[in-house]
């Protein structure tokens, strides 16, 4: 049960992050994650955890009673500071 978890979470990461590099999800847009738990076809308990995981990268802000964006200036994105 662990082990598909995980594979759940590790799923939901990849995803996220194409859609961020391919430019798809771009900085400063709002991460919907009732629609990626529908696209994926999974709950979204391995959606905030690849969301936190993401955060803790530096490509995504989960901003308390806002919601969660992409960030704006991370490594892949070029050189700068976080603006979100």
């Amino acid at each position: 049960m662990e082990n598909r978890k995980r594979r759940l979470e590790e799923t939901a990461y990849n995803y996220i992050l194409a859609q961020i590099s391919s430019g798809t999800l771009k900085p400063g847009d709002f991460v919907n994650q009732r629609e990626l738990a529908d696209t994926l076809n999974m709950s979204r308990t391995p959606i905030k955890s690849a969301l936190s995981q993401l955060a803790g990268e530096g490509y995504i802000r989960i901003l308390p009673y806002n919601g969660t964006f992409v960030a704006y200036k991370h490594e892949a994105f070029g050189n700068g500071e976080d603006r979100l």
